[in-house]
């Protein structure tokens, strides 16, 4: 599920040993440093093209790029080896003169990915391309060291990146440059397992929050869990962005980033947060969730809990637990909106994309990557075999999938007609207070109205700072 593993981040003010604002094997990196790297992607792009009428840089000619790329993607898996294995031939006949080499190493003891990452920037030895979440809330930390490209002129010359949505492109930008190419488009329904709904008589999603309500009570009354949260620290998060749509909506969310509403005693920022304690306190779902005591995915298919509102991909591993279990099955559905003059609207956005080390000497080659993954012959092999959407023009018709995944589909074929999932669209610090507030909130030490007045204190060191987002 995607944001599922996010407690462990790369963080500002050179948490891991990594000093802010330095790169490489802690060189100090220059605006003459990075200015460099921005002509270094113009001028292998020129390099590669010639201009076309009008002004307009001309589509990059496959045979005009050589070289090596090594990539970093998401762990590679039984799943998705398959479809790696596709990429790699794919690209091969797309670019025929770039090598491409996966990296598909697993993580030292204790290592995260993060870590890892860390640890190549530091050495000099990193990735040219790796996959990993790029909105600012992520992405930032690697701007501040200088560490990414900038992907502007690629996108004014690949013909696929030209492809990806606006919105899309806007979610990796920073101080008026876009820093990743977005992948992930994400979704955050209410899963829920459907034999498990079969048992207990319920013949249909809620369609009223207090339906909703009383769903819990069924479930529980059933000896059922009726949700639980996996313990990844961005997990409350999740939520909370899906009860926060309910209660004001796409637009009440901006008129918090973008529109100056304060989040300090905000009635739907604080009724969200209330929410989750409502359940706890329920028995909706646990009062340990922050623990690892529990298997989330293995209890939710065998049923002893019956949903989970997590936001992400398309549900790739409950397909994958569907072909391996076959008793199991699984549907999803939109929770109704706490306030009924809002229509039920998915929390959602991006998450995962990818990022061009700021250092790479295979800039050209690398972009021709990244091109490629943006591709409709690549969106064939993310949709069909991983469940996963990048955002660029498609629809849903044109694919074999599950019918769960094709319902999923004509949900987030729109994109930017569903909500926010607030962890991917706010400023780096301001997301750890986030998250970590949420915690304590739910272990009792906080109370929902302290933490929005936590949310605006930050928010306001992030708008003197220039990191807040822009629409």
């Amino acid at each position: 599920m995607g944001g599922a593993g996010r407690q462990n981040q790369l963080r500002p003010h050179g948490q891991h040993g990594q000093p802010t604002g330095t790169s490489g094997a802690g060189a100090p990196v220059t605006r003459r440093r990075l200015a460099a790297g921005g002509a270094a992607l113009g001028a292998a792009l020129a390099g590669a093209a010639c201009a076309a009428p009008g002004g307009e840089p001309a589509p990059v000619a496959p045979g005009a790029v050589a070289g090596k790329v090594l990539f970093w993607p998401s762990p590679i898996t039984d799943l998705s080896r398959p479809f790696w294995q596709l990429i790699q031939a794919g690209f091969k006949g797309a670019w025929p003169n770039v090598e491409l080499t996966l990296d598909d190493s697993v993580l030292g003891p204790g290592q995260s990915r993060d870590d890892k990452l860390l640890g190549g920037l530091a050495s000099g030895s990193a990735w040219d391309v790796w996959q990993r979440d790029i909105p600012p809330s992520y992405q930032q930390v690697l701007v501040d060291k200088n560490a990414v490209l900038s992907m502007d002129e690629a996108y004014a010359s690949m013909p696929n990146l030209k492809r990806v949505f606006p919105w899309a492109r806007t979610r990796s930008k920073l101080s008026g440059k876009t820093w990743g190419v977005p992948h992930g488009v994400e979704f955050g329904p209410i899963w829920f397992n459907k034999n498990v709904f079969d048992r207990v008589g319920v013949k249909e999603a809620p369609k009223t929050w207090d339906q909703f309500l009383a769903l819990q009570r069924t479930l529980k009354s059933a000896g059922v869990l009726p949700m639980n949260i996996a313990a990844a620290r961005s997990q409350p998060g999740h939520y909370y962005s899906v009860f926060l749509m309910g209660l004001i909506g796409k637009d009440g969310l901006e008129d918090l980033l973008w529109r100056d509403k304060r989040w300090d005693g905000h009635d739907g920022v604080i009724r969200a947060a209330q929410t989750l304690v409502d359940f706890e306190r329920q028995g909706w779902i646990p009062a340990d969730n922050r623990t690892t005591a529990y298997d989330v995915m293995g209890d939710f298919v065998t049923g002893k809990q019956a949903m989970w509102g997590s936001v992400g991909g398309g549900g790739s591993a409950f397909e994958a637990a569907r072909r391996a279990n076959p008793a199991f099955d699984y549907d999803f559905f939109i929770p109704p909106a706490q306030d009924a003059k809002l229509k039920p609207t998915a929390a959602g956005g991006l998450g995962n994309g990818f990022s061009v080390w700021a250092q790479t000497k295979s800039t050209a080659a690398a972009i021709a990557l990244l091109d490629y993954l943006m591709s409709p012959e690549a969106q064939k092999g993310w949709i069909e075999q991983l469940f996963q959407v990048a955002p660029v023009p498609f629809k849903p018709e044109d694919y074999r999938v599950p019918d769960v995944f094709r319902k999923w589909l004509g949900t987030v074929v729109g994109g930017q007609e569903m909500g926010y999932n607030v962890s991917v669209v706010v400023p780096a610090k301001f997301v750890d207070v986030y998250w970590d507030g949420l915690a304590d909130i739910l272990n009792e030490k906080l109370t929902p109205r302290q933490w929005s007045a936590d949310l605006q204190q930050q928010w306001d060191v992030a708008k003197k700072e220039g990191r807040v987002p822009k629409p």
